[in-house]
């Protein structure tokens, strides 16, 4: 989309016609993001922080790294 002036992302529709196309365009665009091993992978949580809630290991300050994953998995779906 160079030159289009434009920063926002269009993900492809999925039809069953165009299955190829828009997985391409898909991977690229999730890799390009740097979300692609989320993809492939999800998340892993340590067993100490299964007990808790997304939202709870969200608000809290100590967890930064695991509310950086979650914000992650959050613009995977969003993509």
């Amino acid at each position: 989309m160079a030159g289009s002036g434009s920063s926002e992302v269009r993900t492809p529709i999925f039809s069953s016609e165009n299955y190829e196309f828009w997985r391409i365009k898909m991977v690229t665009i999730f890799k390009s993001f740097g979300l692609w091993n989320l993809v492939e992978n999800g998340i892993t949580i340590l067993d100490s922080k299964k007990k808790k809630k997304a939202e709870e290991i969200l608000e809290d300050k100590d967890d930064e790294k695991m509310a950086a994953i979650f914000m992650k998995d959050a613009n995977v779906r969003f993509l």
